[in-house]
């Protein structure tokens, strides 16, 4: 059996590209202070930003760690749009 790369779909990356914006900003953040606080560069939280990258659950946790919130605060679909 071949062993395929999985990657996780447009509309996940999104909404964590969506939501990890969203509260780096409301915490005052710049990507180059949350990337200290959490020992990443300031080109992965952009990369992440712009849905480039299909993170680890580990990197989850760091980034969730690193602005103060739950996981699931990154992955929450936004009811304003339905979803």
């Amino acid at each position: 059996m071949e062993t395929q790369l999985r990657k996780a779909s447009p509309e996940i990356r999104r909404r964590l590209s969506v939501n990890l914006k969203r509260l780096r900003r409301a915490r005052g953040y710049t990507q180059q202070e949350l990337a200290n606080f959490c020992q990443f560069s300031k080109n992965y939280i952009s990369n992440v930003e712009q849905g480039r990258l299909n993170i680890t659950l580990a990197s989850l946790e760091t980034l969730a760690r690193g602005l103060g919130c739950a996981e699931e605060e990154l992955l929450r679909r936004d009811p304003r749009r339905g979803g």
